[in-house]
């Protein structure tokens, strides 16, 4: 007996002249319409890379170089399975490292394709792709060398156009820069979890919108010191510059920035200055003789972290160690970004040396005074990667005296019309970080958590276009900051709280020795200091 099959007539037969009539004029009008649409109306949903986005930002540079990532996003309602990014560099320049994704380097034009953990994008979930420049036949760094506008062109995710303005051109604009996304599908400790996510960084989730949130009580113009105090103020100094240009007259404690693997687990100011060097230890001298005290910040946006370079605990620790010796301090700033935030080997290698670091200080009757640094979304705080490194510290029994959030350089994506806000965004990541604190270590009261909180705000431009942190911001933060008894306000940099000699910054990025906006010297210090 035999079977009909629905749809179309028995195999070897022709259809009636009139159906044939029906079906040609439906193929005609299916021919008609917008390929998207024919898929759409066929049920066919492996379409759906579509909905993949790409947002770049710039987080870090120098005159040899420079970092970036892109945010990969999904968009729409369906899960993304793999991904490929592509994007151009000018002449001259070439990627030097890439994490979260496998490259394919080819004559200027750059293929990174997935890895095996982050290939499926569920919807609203994102990961962070993060690489470092490398500027051919450019020598050390000089102060007075400006940020070149050189970074990737045509870039496309699923060989369609990246979302957004990221990626069109050498002028980058938009995406989160000040905290990491992060990572798709649960990612944990058990595997290399990425980076984040807007996710938010908005890790996990996925949103990167910023609700409203209630202002920060204060009048913008009062800058009399009110009920409470901060801790301590100390602003970073950037040791790459120019001595003349750096400091700050009316400063006492600063954050000397930034020790960073010099090549072989060896540390270096910037990855270029030998810890040696003679002008920067008279320039030490010169800030203790003045009265202050010093911390050295290790990491930051540019260069190797030396935990990703060491390759154990104990000869991380004599990494550390030598730069404390070399510097006369056992305090340190552990600033962490990129790659070396998202990789679990590195963040349980690094508190494995804090812990063996604080112990011998212990049995000489000392204390090596450890603070880290991580980036932030404004209104929901740390991400994921960020809560399991201050997680495994706690685990490892690290002695963390605060944990510094960097308020700055959010991207459109988490941070929208940041005009007059900056304060604010400020204030609103540093409740979610003292609510975060209290759930790493629960034993604190209200009070000590508090304490354990620290600020650093960019004063004036900062990296991403249209974000400035004005005076304005300033007050309202001081003022935020004394109600709540932060334990530490810091801002980048010292070099920078002064007018720059136009009166703005730079056309392609904040300048490093000048705030870019209306200012007189040291007015960001009286702001944030009462």
């Amino acid at each position: 007996m035999g079977s009909h099959r629905a749809g179309g007539p028995e195999p070897g037969t022709r259809r009636p002249r009139r159906e044939r009539i029906r079906w040609a004029a439906a193929s005609a009008v299916l021919a008609a319409l917008p390929a998207a649409l024919v898929v759409a109306l066929s049920g066919d949903s492996s379409d759906a890379d579509h909905l993949l986005s790409a947002d770049y930002v710039r987080t870090g540079s120098w005159p040899s170089g420079y970092s970036g990532q892109y945010v990969l996003r999904n968009t729409g309602s369906d899960t993304v399975e793999g991904w490929t990014l592509r994007f151009d560099l000018p002449a001259g320049t070439r990627i030097a490292t890439v994490w979260n994704g496998r490259l394919e380097p080819a004559a200027g034009r750059y293929t990174v394709r997935n890895e095996n953990w982050n290939r499926a994008l569920r919807p609203g979930e994102s990961i962070v792709v993060g690489f470092e420049v490398r500027r051919d036949g450019v020598g050390v760094p000089t102060a007075t060398e400006p940020v070149r506008a050189d970074g990737p062109t045509a870039c496309t995710i699923n060989d369609k156009p990246c979302g957004g303005s990221a990626g069109t051109g050498p002028d980058e604009r938009t995406g989160p820069s000040g905290w990491t996304p992060t990572a798709s599908p649960s990612a944990g400790l058990d595997r290399h979890t990425g980076t984040p996510t807007p996710t938010g960084t908005g890790r996990g989730g996925g949103t990167t919108s910023s609700p409203s949130a209630p202002p920060v009580t204060a009048s913008p113009t009062d800058a009399t010191p009110r009920a409470g105090t901060v801790e301590h103020l100390a602003p970073y100094l950037d040791m790459t510059l120019d001595p003349t240009r750096a400091g700050s007259s009316g400063v006492r404690d600063h954050t000397l920035a930034y020790v960073v693997d010099g090549g072989g687990c060896r540390p270096m100011w910037g990855g270029v200055t030998r810890l040696d060097d003679p002008a920067t230890a008279a320039r030490i001298a010169a800030l203790r003789e003045a009265g202050g005290s010093i911390r050295v910040a290790f990491g930051g946006a540019g260069g190797t972290d030396l935990a990703v370079s060491c390759g154990s605990p104990e000869e991380l620790v004599a990494a550390y160690r030598q730069v404390l010796d070399v510097t006369g301090t056992d305090a340190m700033d552990l600033d962490i970004e990129g790659r070396a935030l998202v990789r679990p080997d590195v963040m349980q290698r690094r508190n494995a040396a804090l812990r063996l670091l604080q112990e011998d200080a212990r049995r000489a009757d000392r204390r090596v005074d450890v603070g880290y640094s991580l980036p932030v979304h404004p209104l929901q705080g740390l991400g994921d990667e960020a809560k399991a490194l201050l997680r495994d510290a706690a685990a490892q029994q690290v002695d963390v005296s605060y944990v510094n959030i960097k308020a700055m350089n959010y991207g459109a994506g988490v941070a929208p019309r940041p005009q007059g806000r900056m304060g604010r965004f400020a204030a609103d990541a540093a409740r979610a970080l003292q609510a975060q604190i209290r759930e790493v270590w629960p034993h604190l009261t209200q009070e000590q958590a508090w304490r354990r909180v620290s600020v650093t705000v960019m004063i004036g431009r900062n990296d991403v276009p249209g974000e400035v942190f004005t005076l304005d911001d300033a007050r309202r933060f001081a003022d935020f900051a004394r109600q709540n008894h932060l334990g530490r306000v810091a801002w980048w940099s010292a070099a920078r709280d002064r007018p720059c000699a136009d009166g703005t910054a730079t056309e392609t990025g904040a300048d490093p020795t000048c705030s870019g906006v209306a200012q007189e010297p040291e007015a960001f210090l009286r702001a944030l200091g009462g």
